[in-house]
């Protein structure tokens, strides 16, 4: 049997190929009244064009009818037709060739050139799922899907952060969100050693408060990048903890050392050029403020950090309580158990009256 994925672009390539040069006249039928006949059509205005008021030639249609070729279907017949020159593929054999290789088929197809670099920044994910709000896990599954999305239009994506608790591993793996976990913390050396000469102590003489590397004037860096648009006018100093730079780490190193997750057989993007990437946050409405922080503080620290970064904020979520992203998955996995429940019950309580029916039917044909 062959193999090879078949592709729609492929067999329309080939069908034009096969009437000769000139434009494209070959399309994809979609429309269902005509499907039962017909797969593709060359239109007849559009071979009247080709070939002038004569037919098409009998070897063309032939050359047609033997089409094969890497990624095209195997053809069933082609035939003049009032509308035109429509072909049929073997559909048993399309069918038996996609479903033998479901899994090449539902992925996306590698594109002929490297895609966009995405870094998709979720900082929810950074607790444990007991302390994640519902709008933070309405900010998880939003960067789950827009992950998935990208990586189908063919962009290069990497998720931060990575999981360390492995409480949330399993929620996630709950939830069949598929991101990347760890064992351990960024390393800050890197970035520990610039504080030193960037941070400022406490102006008012006194001591920093425990845990406090410094603080950070971020207005100078909204005045310095030009970018005060956008960002709320109530962001102001910043105070400077470890666990902040370990965070930092972590987007700094995800950002200079790409890897090669891009679709199959596609070279891994260069990792020089940290402008090349476009950092995306995906944040609650109660983060976004933090996150604007973090976005400037890394401006501040890291000459090599990306200059395009963009947040998407997702708004609250409404619920009849406080509760928590693992409470709430609960109840609603509850109710979605007992909605199918009682769907059973109901086709179960109808199926006595349809054997009756049945029955009654089989006598009656009897009967007659």
């Amino acid at each position: 049997m062959a193999t090879g994925r078949l592709g729609v672009g492929e067999t329309l390539g080939a069908l034009n190929t096969a009437l000769g040069p000139g434009e494209p006249v070959w399309f994809k039928e979609t429309r269902a009244r005509h499907l039962r006949a017909r797969d593709f059509l060359a239109p007849r205005p559009a071979l009247q064009a080709r070939f002038g008021n004569r037919q098409v030639p009998e070897h063309v249609v032939r050359a047609v009818a033997g089409l094969q070729g890497p990624g095209v279907a195997p053809v069933l017949r082609c035939e003049p037709t009032p509308a035109g020159l429509a072909l049929q593929l073997q559909r048993p054999a399309v069918f038996e060739r996609v479903l033998g290789a479901v899994t090449a088929y539902a992925a996306p197809a590698a594109p002929a050139v490297p895609g966009p670099r995405v870094l998709l920044h979720c900082p929810a994910l950074r607790g444990t799922p007991g302390a994640l709000r519902l709008s933070q896990l309405r900010a998880v599954l939003v960067a789950d899907h827009l992950a998935r999305a990208l990586r189908a239009h063919g962009a290069s994506v990497r998720l931060v952060p990575a999981v360390l608790d492995p409480h949330m591993r399993t929620f996630l793996q709950q939830l069949r969100v598929d991101w990347p976990a760890s064992s351990e913390k960024a390393a800050t050396g890197a970035l520990r050693n610039l504080p030193l000469a960037e941070l400022s102590p406490a102006r008012d003489g006194g001591a920093l408060p425990p845990g406090v590397l410094g603080t950070v004037c971020l207005k100078e860096v909204m005045r310095e990048r030009g970018c005060a648009a956008g960002y709320d006018p109530n962001v102001d100093k910043c105070l400077v903890t470890e666990d902040l730079l370990s965070v930092l780490a972590e987007l700094q190193a995800a950002v200079r050392h790409w890897p090669g997750d891009g679709p199959p057989g596609l070279a891994a993007a260069p990792d020089a050029d940290a402008d090349g990437c476009m950092v995306l946050h995906v944040v609650s409405c109660e983060e976004e403020f933090q996150q604007q922080k973090l976005d400037l503080l890394w401006w501040k620290l890291d000459e090599q950090a990306p200059r395009t970064q963009k947040h998407l904020v997702c708004g609250p979520v409404k619920a009849a309580s406080a509760l928590t992203a693992p409470e709430y998955y609960e109840l609603r996995h509850a109710q979605v158990c007992k909605a199918a429940a009682l769907k059973t019950d109901q086709l179960n309580s109808l199926r006595p009256n349809l054997d009756r029916g049945l029955q009654c039917s089989v006598c009656s044909h009897h009967q007659v």
